[in-house]
């Protein structure tokens, strides 16, 4: 039959020879496309093309690319109820409301860190987001974004033809109103029912918010893999960049291509998918005019990321950010609710928290500590605490070594023994009860006193004859023996009692019950030993030692505001100022004088050193601020401080440190002297009940070689006794040095342990 062809036979495809097995030897056939005779198989090279490319989609493809055309035919016939009911009952959709990291300032404002957990997120304004991101995302996501009504069944058919024209996803197929419904209120299900409902959801979305509100809250939404949701954070995340607005269109074209599969296109992972991936959003551009060849061309040459980038920290970095966030965690009157409650708040709540931190106080403690401590094989740190002496804000926390390597705060969870920086204490719960700093008390040792708590029935503690002094000279002189009869003639009870009111929370509750209580053998934390310190430079008003100064959500508004009048007066005012008066001569003739501030800054502090100089302190105050420095092991409670250049004591390496530290802080504030107290009267000779005493008539004064028991009224025992005094003339005795105090255990005192005064 004229014009009849036979039916074509299997063909080449894209140009190249196939076969077909026969039982005889293989034949190849090459077709020539100048021969009428192949028109039918030209025609099949096509449509041949066209199912390779299908099939290269996937079942997946095919299947999205059915559902969303069925789902968009279902649309049709309901669109116009849906809008109608719209205009006159249906609610608004409510979208989900995003997770957003907290951020967290110093006192000046300056950053800090961000708080997040899964979703790495910061929105930003569609005005801040640059013109090559929008330009990118809607040309590969949804071109026809400001034409359609939020469903696009023109674009869908279009991306479904060219994403099989160029063998693999190109376009995407549903608008960007609806991949915002997809993401914020229903499932990534792909069915039927979903995908209808997701195109009834982007009608109504669309005549509820305008298109830029969808496509602001669109780029704020997306995931960008690594953490990253919304172009900020994904600008940190990639690049390390501070601010969106930094992104250009090399950029811009990646975050378009990582869009469709954060995983598979993710550039620190899988380069090369990632540089492909971007190559057809680059395409893209230069087909829809927004690049020229030569801008495409050099775009498709820039490096991808190699890494992901932190170029803020969204973990605790260093020791005060993480007890700021303890105290948000844990202290329900700051933000309330229960404890899941605040942690979704902190981590998806888009907080603004506004610390207590001071930077450039922050800056001189480390400065300091780096200067003046030398770097030893035991691996000896100190810690800092510095709080306002009025408010009792926290200003700066080195909690120990670096917080990368040790995450132990030992400014707030180290336990470790004062020393005699106890004996401040005592001079509260003394001044408190009465008694003046003109007051007299034996200052001779070696002493001992019968003790229930010791095994050997006794508390002996070492020492020189001093004869007697003021409990101010006592003090100044850090004189053990004296102290231990202070805390006697007082109560010890009312020692514990004293430093409780004074915020120290670490006493036992035997504590009233030790001898040696005085001389610092329970543990402290550096940080209640600041707040309490700062207390007395208050005139007796405590403050807790607070980070958070106050807090506002998302939209600004204020919801925790810190109330700084929230003290409690720990001791009387007079009190607090006698105490300052004599730790201000301390510093001035006592064992602080490495304390010392220039420019006529008036301070007062308190050395302490432990038995065997395994802690040492300096704590102290001014009108400005108050400062614990601990110098010890941070691993072991019994290793010797070893530094060379310096021995042991609280009133060398760690004076020196507060004073070269408080002076830095101190340079641009005007002096400002303490309170004058008010006169006491004194002079009472204060005594411990039982204990044998001088003879009558004895002196006191002047240097003697010892002391001999007297049987004074000749009935067979010792009663009192005398000095011996020298026969020759010593050498001038240099100044007296700090010696450590007794290290018991926490739980017992000391068991004749004949100690120094530091």
């Amino acid at each position: 039959m004229a014009g009849w062809q036979r039916p074509c036979s299997p063909l080449p495809v894209d140009g190249h020879a196939v076969s077909r097995p026969t039982e005889s030897p293989q034949i190849t056939t090459v077709l020539d496309p100048n021969r009428p005779s192949t028109r039918c198989t030209l025609g099949a090279v096509f449509i041949l093309r066209f199912i390779k490319r299908v099939a290269s989609l996937g079942i997946i493809l095919i299947a999205i690319a059915a559902v969303s055309a069925t789902a968009a035919l279902l649309v049709l016939p309901r669109a116009g109820t849906i809008i109608t009911a719209h205009e006159g009952t249906a609610a608004d959709l409510e979208l989900n409301v995003l997770a957003e990291r907290s951020s967290m300032f110093a006192s000046d404002g300056t950053f800090l860190t961000v708080l997040t957990e899964t979703e790495n997120r910061e929105p930003i304004s569609l005005d801040d987001t640059p013109q090559p991101v929008i330009d990118s995302i809607l040309t590969v996501e949804d071109a026809d974004f400001y034409e359609h009504n939020g469903v696009n069944l023109r674009g869908t058919f279009r991306a479904l033809v060219e994403n099989i024209n160029a063998g693999g996803i190109t376009q995407g197929g549903s608008t960007i109103t609806q991949q915002l419904v997809k993401i914020s209120l229903l499932s990534s299900e792909q069915n039927l029912s979903r995908k209808s409902t997701e195109a009834f959801y982007a009608l109504r979305l669309e005549r509820q918010m305008t298109k830029d509100e969808i496509l602001e809250r669109y780029l704020n939404t997306v995931y960008f893999g690594s953490g990253a949701y919304g172009i900020q954070a994904a600008a940190e995340t990639y690049w390390g960049y501070k601010d969106a607005s930094e992104l250009g269109w090399a950029e811009s074209a990646l975050l378009a291509a990582i869009i469709r599969n954060p995983t598979q296109f993710d550039p620190t992972r899988f380069p090369e998918a990632a540089r492909d991936r971007r190559t057809v959003v680059l395409n893209r551009l230069l087909a829809t005019g927004h690049l020229t060849e030569e801008e495409a061309d050099l775009y498709k040459l820039a490096p991808l990321p190699a890494e992901r980038q932190e170029p803020i920290s969204t973990k605790p970095r260093d020791y005060f950010v993480e007890e700021a966030l303890q105290a948000l965690l844990k202290d329900p009157t700051i933000l309330g609710g229960d404890a899941q409650d605040r942690f979704n708040l902190i981590y998806r709540g888009g907080l603004k928290i506004h610390t207590t931190f001071d930077p450039s106080a922050q800056a001189a403690a480390e400065r300091a500590r780096a200067e003046l401590l030398p770097e030893t094989e035991e691996g000896f740190t100190v810690a800092i605490a510095t709080v306002d002496t009025h408010s009792g804000a926290v200003r700066a926390l080195v909690g120990g070594p670096e917080f990368d390597r040790e995450k132990f705060n030992l400014a707030t969870q180290g336990l470790r023994q004062p020393g005699s920086s106890m004996k401040t204490y005592v001079l509260a719960a003394l001044f408190e009860a009465g008694y003046s700093p003109n007051d007299v008390v034996r200052a001779d040792g070696p002493c001992s006193f019968p003790d229930k708590t010791s095994r050997t029935g006794r508390y002996t503690v070492g020492g020189r004859f001093r004869g007697r002094q003021s409990i101010a000279a006592v003090t100044r002189a850090s004189n053990n023996c004296a102290f231990v009869r202070l805390g006697q003639v007082v109560g010890n009870d009312k020692v514990a009692q004293a430093a409780r009111r004074l915020g120290i929370t670490t006493l036992p509750s035997f504590a009233g019950d030790l001898l040696s209580l005085p001389l610092g053998v329970t543990v402290v934390h550096p940080m209640e030993m600041a707040g309490a310190y700062a207390a007395l430079g208050n005139d007796g008003r405590y403050n807790k030692p607070w980070y958070i100064d106050r807090v506002e959500d998302r939209n600004g508004n204020v919801i925790y505001q810190k109330d700084t009048d929230d003290w409690t007066k720990a001791v009387d005012t007079n009190t607090a100022r006698l105490i300052s008066e004599i730790l201000e001569s301390n510093i001035i003739s006592g064992t602080g004088t490495r304390a010392r501030l220039d420019g006529g800054h008036i301070a007062a502090g308190k050395t302490g050193t432990t038995n065997d100089f395994v802690d040492a302190w300096f704590v102290g105050y001014t009108d400005y601020y108050a400062t614990a420095v601990w110098l010890g092991n941070p691993d072991d409670a019994t290793t010797r401080i070893r530094i060379p250049g310096w021995r042991g004591f609280g009133g060398g390496l760690p004076a020196t440190i507060w004073g070269a530290y408080m002076n830095e802080i101190h340079e641009d504030l005007a002096p400002v002297d303490f309170p004058e107290p008010d006169r006491v009267k004194g002079g009472r000779y204060l005594r411990v009940e039982g204990e044998i005493d001088y003879c009558a008539g004895t002196s006191v004064q002047g240097r003697t070689a010892g002391t001999e028991l007297i049987d004074s009224d000749q009935d067979g025992r010792a009663d009192c006794f005398r000095p011996i005094p020298t026969t020759t003339a010593p050498p001038p005795e240099p100044d007296p040095q700090p010696q450590p105090d007794p290290q018991p255990t926490p739980t017992t005192a000391p068991d004749t342990d004949e100690v120094l005064p530091d």
